[in-house]
């Protein structure tokens, strides 16, 4: 009989690999190579042993060379419905944020659902952010979140407005990032990083060129393709 990991592994792959998502090594995450971004699927497992959905975005202009929930992140949903969301509804219905293995057989139903939620919420991502403006759009929006910090979020809105020919919205975004003397190194780092960008937005295309070459960056450090299936279209100047 399978063990409960690869009944996960197995369901995941179900369902992600037909939209293009790949196993990333032996983890429970799957990942779509976007050329700019990074789709991710994750069936993380909390603490307690439950089997949790994450589904997100990670940008490659960013410093960090790791998988990062940039846009996107948890999702809830209904057993009865099958309706999610991505951030806790308070309607007075009850929504969950985990299954656990009791059975087999019940483990099995859970899987079905939670991963048909997933391939839902991957194609929803891919639809809402096909290009770098989309990402704008949707970052400046005063509804949106991201996670870690609003400086993150800063940067992710200035590098997605960099990328779209957007050089006033990016250094309107980019010059919100000020961490002072007493920040600890990354938020020193990406102030510095900021700061460069920000100083690059009276030449639109050197801003979308140096944007693109730490895309470029962000791959190599990865481990990604040379060549990616798509790259950001350079804007009408």
């Amino acid at each position: 009989m399978p063990t409960p990991d690869q009944m996960v592994v197995a369901a995941a792959q179900t369902a992600l690999r037909p939209l293009g998502l790949r196993r990333h090594n032996r983890t429970r995450v799957w990942v779509e190579d976007r050329g700019w971004w990074l789709l991710l699927v994750a069936l993380e497992r909390s603490r307690g042993g439950d089997t949790q959905l994450a589904v997100a975005a990670k940008f490659l202009w960013g410093p960090m060379p790791e998988f990062t929930y940039d846009l996107g992140g948890r999702v809830f949903w209904r057993e009865d419905t099958g309706d999610f969301a991505t951030e806790w509804p308070q309607d007075g219905h009850v929504w969950v944020q985990g299954i656990r293995h009791i059975r087999d057989d019940q483990f099995a139903t859970d899987l079905a659902q939670v991963t048909g939620i997933a391939r839902q919420r991957a194609e929803q991502l891919r639809q809402e952010i096909g290009t770098p403006a989309d990402v704008a759009r949707v970052l400046a929006a005063p509804q949106s979140r991201i996670t870690a910090t609003s400086w993150w979020h800063a940067f992710h809105t200035g590098a997605a407005a960099g990328m779209s020919g957007d050089a006033a919205l990016a250094r309107k975004h980019f010059d919100r990032i000020r961490p002072d003397r007493l920040a600890v190194a990354w938020e020193s780092d990406l102030g510095r990083r900021a700061a460069t960008l920000s100083g690059l937005a009276d030449d639109p295309p050197a801003l979308f060129r140096r944007l693109a070459g730490d895309v470029a960056a962000m791959r190599t450090q990865l481990g990604l393709s040379d060549t990616p299936l798509a790259t950001p279209p350079e804007p009408v100047w």
